[in-house]
């Protein structure tokens, strides 16, 4: 009950008091007395409640009554009967005008409200969510947790590193599809893979804030987001470069270089060895496990990449089988023999021996191990020695890369064999493809023909392969014992004078083993003048210094 102190008021109060009557029974009556002077305006007591309300036709004819809850009578003469009657005479309900402004105050304090929701504060929230139901599927301190665990922190990295900057002190309800287009547009132009990685979370955190609010939040990533993207688009893919990959005939000197007793015990380089001999990618061959390996009599054999090592997850199994040769297969025996002479339980064809308890607890190396093997060990031990090894294409500057080394010289190798009889190709593309693992870019997206391609032949491919990419390290064995002796290199270059002249007629004569291996290693010191020159040529003393103070950092 509102406390009455206006003396109108208490005159008010007591005439309706009198007109109600003090008979007890009357206690609850209701009664109500027009005000003289204010057209329309009544005072009514409930009880012991005094209030006033003012009656009023509205615009169709009926009447209702407007009151005027908590306001005293100077309150409602001053200001709200005024104002009420400006609302009828201009033929609007004061009711509903009432309810309008609430609705506005109420707006106008939820407004407020949202933005102080920034898109960091969404964020966070949903990066706790997300790492709360990823960590849920596995068991707390073991293997596939602490893989989960890293790989979602690198996917957060990325987001944190190029958008969060952007958008953190952003409220989330201001946020548009032109907004997005401002920041996304520059990375996709530049960037390309990398706006794509941020592209997705971004996806993510809009759809899981709108089904937290119930829908009361729409995200803004709309049809008009992907159509104003489309330019920036096709700029960062016509910007994308394939990693740097060697001529592949100066491979073998490369890989004899990356064979050398320097890195005799250096794990990140035999994996690099070995991605260079499967034509493999590096994730598949750093997480080989032993159990997934098998080994034929004569050496050959296969291992089966298991889906969540592969880069596509989906992948059948024939597109998950790597064949290799008797190389790899002899190579694969001795490295068993040592880890079994040194570990009490082997896992991982190549285990992380940079950890303490790789013995007992085997892990497999991680993945930045052989990009930073290349860079900050390789390429440097070469440049100091005076070799830069760079991309076949001279338009294309920095070092060759792991991926591209083993799988795109594999590719190059293998399309430009020729039969030396009939001169025609000597593996078919379908052969090539299946190598590396590729499906038909049909709409069936299926293996390569297995019926066009039988296991003889890959076992075939890959021992050629694995012949070629030793064959300078072999060709070396034989000549440098014999270079100081003038009869036996005076006899293999009169055989090869003899051969080029019969060439030249249209003949063709089967060299000798020796001859085919001093070939092999005069095109090895051509491969070794080029990457000098390249050294000269392309700043190698500067890129030097540039990756030796990487390497200290």
């Amino acid at each position: 009950m509102r406390a009455i102190s206006d003396p109108n008021e208490l005159k008010i109060l007591t005439s309706l008091k009198q007109k109600r009557g003090y008979n007890p029974q009357n206690k609850d009556k209701i009664v109500k007395l027009q005000l003289s002077g204010y057209k329309g305006l009544y005072a009514e007591l409930r009880g012991e409640n005094l209030r006033f309300f003012l009656r009023y036709t509205k615009a169709n004819g009926k009447k209702t009554d407007r009151v005027y809850k908590g306001l005293s009578l100077s309150q409602i003469t001053s200001s709200a009967l005024p104002y009420d009657r400006e609302l009828i005479a201009k033929g609007l309900d004061p009711i509903e005008e009432q309810k309008k402004a609430r609705q506005q105050v109420a707006k106008l304090a939820e407004d407020n409200k949202k933005q102080k929701i920034t898109f960091e504060d969404v964020y966070l929230q949903w990066k706790g969510y997300t790492q709360k139901k990823t960590l849920s599927k596995y068991d707390v301190s073991t293997e596939e947790s602490y893989k989960a665990l890293r790989d979602m922190n690198r996917y957060f990295h990325v987001f944190e590193k190029h958008i969060l900057p952007s958008l953190a002190k952003t409220p989330i309800y201001s946020i548009t599809s032109y907004h997005l287009t401002e920041i996304f547009a520059p990375l996709y132009s530049e960037h390309y893979a990398t706006a794509n990685k941020c592209a997705t979370p971004l996806g993510d955190i809009f759809s899981w804030y709108e089904r937290e609010t119930k829908g009361e939040f729409k995200t803004p990533i709309t049809s008009s987001f992907a159509i104003n993207l489309r330019d920036s688009r096709k700029e960062g893919i016509g910007k994308t470069k394939n990693f740097n990959a060697p001529d592949y005939r100066a491979l073998p000197v490369i890989f004899g270089h990356l064979n050398s007793d320097r890195y005799e015990n250096n794990t990140s380089a035999l994996v690099t060895q070995f991605c260079i001999l499967t034509a493999c990618r590096g994730q598949a061959i750093r997480k080989l496990q032993w159990e997934n390996v098998h080994l034929n009599d004569d050496y050959t054999g296969y291992f089966i990449i298991p889906k969540e090592d592969n880069k596509i997850k989906d992948a059948p199994k024939e597109l998950r089988t790597v064949y290799f040769g008797s190389m790899v297969g002899a190579l694969l025996t001795n490295l068993k023999d040592k880890q079994i002479a040194l570990a009490p339980a082997i896992k991982y064809v190549f285990p992380n021996k940079y950890r303490k308890d790789w013995a007992e607890n085997p892990k497999p190396l991680g993945e930045n191990a052989i990009n930073t093997f290349m860079r900050k060990t390789f390429h440097v031990n070469e440049l100091k020695e005076g070799y830069f090894w760079k991309d076949a294409d001279n338009e294309k500057d920095g070092l060759i890369h792991t991926h591209a080394t083993s799988r795109a010289c594999f590719q190059t190798w293998a399309l430009e064999q020729k039969d030396p009889k009939t001169g025609l190709p000597r593996y078919s593309k379908e052969l090539t493809e299946a190598c590396l693992l590729h499906a038909k870019a049909d709409q069936y997206k299926g293996a390569y023909d297995r019926s066009r391609v039988s296991e003889e032949e890959l076992y075939r491919i890959k021992g050629d392969w694995e012949e070629y990419i030793f064959s300078y390290e072999l060709a070396c064995s034989k000549i440098l014992p014999v270079l100081d002796n003038p009869i036996a290199m005076g006899n293999l270059r009169d055989e090869e004078s003899e051969i080029e002249q019969l060439e030249k007629q249209g003949q063709s004569i089967q060299e000798s083993e020796d001859l085919k291996s001093y070939r092999i290693y005069e095109r090895g010191l051509v491969a070794l003048m080029k990457a000098r020159d390249d050294f000269k040529k392309y700043g190698g003393e500067e890129l030097l210094r540039k990756l030796k103070e990487q390497k200290e950092k």
